[in-house]
């Protein structure tokens, strides 16, 4: 079973929201059904790997494109992706709009175009 992450949860790691995890990245059987209970999660059909990409307008992949370029060193992870939450301070109008996916999905975009894509 997998689940959409509604709201970024900590549990094994940091689970960004926007994002789909199998049962066994969020925890016990417990954490889950808590979870389910906050609406944090809700159960998926599809595995982790096959959560649809999100829809991106220009508008919002512009503003987001400025957002990363504009961001502090600091407001990346160790993987090298801006933090989600750093992008929705930097952009607040558009704060509910900025998930783990929609990032993924720019930042890949300008990865590619950079020629650095994973």
């Amino acid at each position: 079973m997998s689940y959409l992450i509604k709201r970024t949860v900590i549990a094994a790691s940091r689970l960004e929201a926007g994002s789909t995890h199998p049962a066994q990245d969020i925890g016990s059987a417990a954490q889950i059904a808590r979870l389910l209970a906050l609406g944090a999660i809700e159960e998926t059909d599809g595995g982790a790997d096959t959560a649809p990409p999100p829809a991106l307008d220009d508008a919002l992949r512009v503003a987001l494109t400025n957002a990363i370029n504009a961001l502090p060193d600091d407001a990346f992870d160790k993987s090298g992706k801006p933090r989600v939450k750093a992008l929705q301070d930097a952009a607040p109008g558009l704060g509910d709009q900025i998930t783990a996916g929609v990032r993924d999905a720019v930042w890949v975009e300008m990865q590619a175009a950079a020629g650095t894509a994973p």
